[in-house]
Formats: C-alpha cells, sequence, structure tokens
C-alpha cells in the first residue's frame, strides 16, 4: 500500500518533470524568437526591407533555387555578405 509520504514525493517529481519541460519549451521558444529576429536583421542589412514581402520571399525562393543548381553560387554569396558587414 502506498503511504502519503510516497504519493507526495511522487506528485513532488511530476511537478519538476512538468517545470524542466516547461523551461525547456521556453528556451526553444526564445531561440526560435532569436533566430527570426536575425533572419530578419539580415533582410533590412541588404535593403530590401524596403520591398514587400513577396518580393522579398521570392527573390529569397530564387536564391534557393540558384544554389540548388550550382553551389559555385555560395562562394559568390558568401564573398558579397564580406562586404555587406563592413558597412
Amino acid at each position: 500500500m502506498i503511504t502519503h509520504h510516497q504519493i507526495i514525493k511522487q506528485h513532488q517529481q511530476v511537478a519538476r518533470c512538468e517545470k524542466s519541460l516547461a523551461l525547456e519549451k521556453l528556451k526553444k521558444r526564445k531561440a526560435d524568437t532569436r533566430r527570426k529576429i536575425e533572419l530578419g536583421g539580415l533582410v533590412i542589412k541588404s535593403g530590401m526591407d524596403g520591398f514587400n514581402r513577396s518580393v522579398i520571399l521570392g527573390a529569397l525562393s530564387h536564391t534557393m533555387q540558384l544554389i540548388q543548381n550550382d553551389e559555385t553560387h555560395i562562394m559568390l554569396f558568401e564573398s558579397v555578405e564580406d562586404t555587406l558587414f563592413l558597412r
């Protein structure tokens, strides 16, 4: 038979696990938010923030197709990135 003390211990363990899970979810959400903010900053840094979302998405999609078809574009875009961060 389970004693009252054992039930309390089990409840405490469940509470610790729930707290740990909640903290992990919060960390993941914060990391995702930070990543999105950084990507938005790249759009601004590129000068494309003056365009509407469909133009930006279209440009990114086209760029992805270029990279998938010819990986030498990666080196080209990386060299452009180096000059943009120097501004």
